[in-house]
Order: C-alpha cells, then sequence, then structure tokens
C-alpha cells in the first residue's frame, strides 16, 4: 500500500475514525472520572556530615584519653570524602525510611489506622543532588498526605541521629545528619490522576487506534467502494456514474424503455462526456470497447445502452459482441442471436445476415453468434480486423462489447489497433486486486483506457444532481416506456 493508497483509506474512512477516536476518548475520560484523587505532599531535607561525631570509650568521651594515638582516630578520618560518604548513606533511605523504626512512630503520633507495610506504599524517597533528600507521601486526604510527609521527615532524622551502636563501655554517633529545610505543605491539587495529561495521551492512543481500523478495513475491503477508488487504481477520468436502478434490468437500452428517467439521462451524460474526450478523428478512433476487469461488472449493460444513446442522438451506430465465449448482447436486448459475429468471421454468412437493425434505422447490432472453442483466435484473426476497418468507415460509431479482461485481453488487442478503450467498474463487485492486475497488463501492452464507468452506485444524490432529473418527468413516463418496449420489438429484426 503506497502513500496515496493510505492517505486515501484515512478520508474514505474519515467518520469511523472519528466513531473511533471518540470511543477512545469517552473510553478515558469516563475511566479518569471514577478515579480518587491522589495529593502528593513532599518534606526536602538537607544531608550533611557531623563531623561532631565521637567513636571511642566513654571515658574519652570525657577527655580520658586511653591507649596510644592510633586508637583515637574517627571514621571520619576514614572516610575519603563527604561527598562520597553521604552518597553511600544517602542510598539507604529509601528502604530504612519503610522499616518500623522509622514508620512505627509514626503510626502511633499521628494515630493512623493502617500498617507499617501499607504506610510504606505511599512513601518515597528521592534525592535532587548529592545532599538534598525528598520525601514525598501520596494519600487521597491533602491534608494528612502533608502531616505523614512532616511526621515521616522527624522520625527518620531521628533515627538516623541515634546511636548505631552502644555497648557498656562504647558508643557510635552517626556521621549523617539530616536537617528539614523546607515542611511539607498541604497540596491544593491533585496529583492523580492528571486529567489533561490523561486525555491527550487518550488523544493520541485513539488517533493511533483510528488509524489502524481505517486501514484495517481498507485492507480487508478487496471490493470496490467509491468513485476516487475507481479514479486511483485506473488512473483514467470517470466518464459517467450509474446509479443501480431498476430499469437497467429491462430487456431494452433505457433510453428505449424508460427514456425521461434518471438512468436515461445518465446514459446520456456518459455518451456526451465520451464526444469531449474524442481525439482527431484517425483510423478506427471511432470504434470504442467496453471492458471490464472481471466478470458481472455491467460491461454490456453499459455497451448496450451507450451505443442506444448515441443512435437516439441520429448518429449511425453498430453494436458488436465480441465476447465469443459469454455473449451476453442478445439476450439484453432480447433478440436472436444464433447467427452473428463467429458466423461472419469464418465466411458462413454475410454481413446483411449478420447484423440486424434494432429500434432506429440507424442502430445496427452484430451478436456474438455460436460459442466458438478458440475465440481468441476468432478476434485475433486477419478476417476481424478488416471487419472492423470496414464498420469504422461505414458507422459513426462502433460499440464493441468485449470479454472481461481477467478472461482474456481482447480489450487490449483491439485497443492496440486505435481503439478507444472505456473500463467499467462495478461498486461492491470489482475486485481492487484484479482491477489493478489489469492495468498493470494495460500499461505493459502500452495501451490506456480513455476513461471509466462506475457502475451500480448506492449513493444517493441529492437535487442538484442530474440523477435528480427524471423525478421531473412525472407518471406519463410509463406509457412512454411501453411504446419504446413496442417499437423496440417491432424493429429487432432486420
Amino acid at each position: 500500500m503506497t502513500v496515496a493508497d493510505i492517505l486515501e483509506a484515512l478520508k474514505k474512512h474519515l467518520i469511523v475514525e472519528l466513531a473511533v477516536l471518540l470511543v477512545v476518548l469517552a473510553g478515558g475520560y469516563a475511566y479518569v472520572s471514577r478515579q480518587t484523587p491522589q495529593y502528593t505532599a513532599t518534606t526536602q531535607m538537607f544531608a550533611s556530615v557531623n563531623h561532631s561525631a565521637i567513636y571511642g570509650s566513654s571515658d574519652a568521651s570525657a577527655g580520658e584519653p586511653s591507649g596510644d594515638d592510633s586508637t583515637k582516630s574517627s571514621p571520619t578520618a576514614d572516610a575519603s570524602g563527604d561527598t562520597s560518604y553521604i552518597s553511600g548513606q544517602v542510598g539507604a533511605l529509601p528502604t530504612l525510611v519503610t522499616t518500623p523504626a522509622v514508620l512505627q512512630p509514626v503510626i502511633d503520633d499521628l494515630g493512623l489506622d493502617t500498617t507499617v507495610d501499607a504506610l510504606g506504599t505511599k512513601i518515597t524517597v528521592s534525592t535532587q543532588t548529592t545532599y538534598f533528600v525528598n520525601v514525598s507521601v501520596v494519600d487521597t486526604n491533602p491534608k494528612r498526605a502533608a502531616n505523614i510527609a512532616n511526621a515521616v521527615s522527624r522520625s527518620l532524622k531521628k533515627q538516623i541521629s541515634a546511636d548505631s551502636y552502644a555497648s557498656e563501655k562504647t558508643y557510635v554517633l552517626s556521621l549523617l545528619n539530616l536537617a528539614v529545610v523546607r515542611q511539607a505543605e498541604v497540596p491544593k491539587t491533585p496529583s492523580s490522576p492528571n486529567v489533561k495529561s490523561f486525555m491527550f495521551k487518550m488523544t493520541l492512543a485513539g488517533i493511533v487506534a483510528a488509524v489502524c481500523v481505517a486501514l484495517i478495513i481498507e485492507a480487508a475491503d478487496k471490493r470496490l467502494r467509491q468513485i476516487a477508488d475507481l479514479q486511483r487504481l485506473a488512473d483514467a477520468p470517470t466518464l459517467g456514474v450509474l446509479l443501480k436502478d431498476d430499469a437497467f434490468q429491462a430487456s431494452a437500452p433505457v433510453v428505449v424503455s424508460a427514456p425521461s428517467g434518471s438512468a436515461a439521462e445518465s446514459i446520456r451524460r456518459l455518451a456526451l462526456n465520451l464526444m469531449f474526450i474524442a481525439p482527431d478523428r484517425t483510423e478506427q478512433s471511432n470504434v470504442i470497447v467496453i471492458s471490464s476487469a472481471g466478470q458481472h461488472e455491467g460491461k454490456t449493460t453499459v455497451a448496450v445502452n451507450l451505443a442506444a444513446a448515441l443512435a437516439e442522438k441520429g448518429e449511425k451506430v453498430l453494436l458488436i459482441d465480441t465476447d465469443l465465449r459469454r455473449p451476453s448482447v442478445a439476450k439484453a436486448l432480447n433478440i436472436n442471436g444464433k447467427v452473428g459475429l463467429s458466423h461472419l468471421l469464418a465466411g458462413q454468412v454475410g454481413s446483411k445476415d449478420a447484423i440486424q437493425q434494432y429500434w432506429k434505422p440507424n442502430f445496427h447490432v452484430l451478436p456474438a453468434g455460436d460459442q466458438t472453442t478458440n475465440p481468441s483466435i476468432l478476434i485475433n484473426s486477419h478476417a476481424m480486423q478488416e471487419l472492423l476497418k470496414q464498420v469504422a468507415s461505414t458507422y459513426d460509431h462502433v460499440i464493441i462489447d468485449t470479454t472481461p479482461m481477467r478472461v482474456a485481453n481482447d480489450a487490449a488487442v483491439f485497443a492496440k489497433e486505435g481503439a478507444r478503450l472505456i473500463l467499467v467498474a462495478s461498486q461492491g463487485v470489482t475486485v481492487k486486486k484484479q482491477l489493478r492486475d489489469t492495468m498493470q497488463e494495460f500499461e505493459m501492452i502500452g495501451v490506456a483506457p480513455v476513461g471509466t464507468v462506475f457502475n451500480n452506485d448506492h449513493v444517493k444524490r441529492g437535487k442538484n444532481s442530474y440523477y435528480y432529473y427524471g423525478d421531473y418527468a412525472g407518471k406519463g413516463k410509463s406509457s412512454r416506456a411501453r411504446k419504446g418496449r413496442r417499437s423496440a420489438t417491432d424493429g429487432k429484426q432486420a
């Protein structure tokens, strides 16, 4: 999938993406709204070395020397420096602060209904630098959080300052001194949940989820759904859009069966657009090949109706069914198709016997005739080339309904000879991969469609669209449709 494909997929599934984003945001907000606010209070302490600490006997503490000078050396003299010593001691504080020696006095002093272990989970000790120690307490009550933080700092300081070791004759004073430099204050706003930060993260998560959902939907959907998909994959202008309309199911072209309907207007517009993109008159440039990537995409419907729309304008038109594998023009027009192109190319009949008049004197049809075992041989034969040259010089327009490209590349062969190629794609029917493969084959052969037709469109158009035209016709179109069908029946056989 290219970048253009991704951008087009995101644009196409915008509503789904917005829905996913809203669901994620709503779920996130519902979750964060149910969270109990937590308040954080912090006490800041300053760590330093206690240089007044003494090491020795009780007599030495009274100023009476004992032993030689080597026994009088203090631990301070053995330290490599205050900084390294403090750093090592401060590293033990996070563990020390959660011990019963520190927390039990806090529980007793404040009368807390908790245990040492439970209280320890609320306390965090961190260091900004070597010398500053922060004691933070999280609680649902802001005042209680501040009281606990201050009480913990006092209890910790007391434990650090206490004798590290004491016996009958000796005692050891801690070399680490902690001084409270900032008392914990009652927090005014909760530290968690941080609604803004949480919702920002949920927004990012929602965008990612929406994009993923859109791409998954696009990857899972193998069918053509929008005109934009057709334009992107075929890289050709859309000459017409045919709505899903029961009028196309009639056994006659819509300009015959329902001339005032919206379906007929869409066909007329297709015929007009085709004339706008017509190149300079060259040999076989008036030959229009109608094909599709796969089967059941409406190529025969387009071919039959386009031919009728051109004939309606008074131009001389020949409709040829070259799909010798699965002929369908005769059935679509409800005419006799037993004799046709296959017999003409084989020399079994002449053009007068194979070509029939339909509806108007200027509208002729050449059915496929019998199915053959080797249709490609006939289509690529010299006789077929000569036939196209002859009819191209005789008729204003030659419309060819040919085999789908997935079955055979007859359409590309005709286009290579100079015919104009129109590719039909049907909403919800055309497989994207087949269409992509068809375009690659066209590129390899050196041909390109002059335009596409988006068939079976399910989108309802507004009053400003030409599809709305049929509503102005009123109920009177029913009688005209019946007359059209009778005239079509009268002129089926030449």
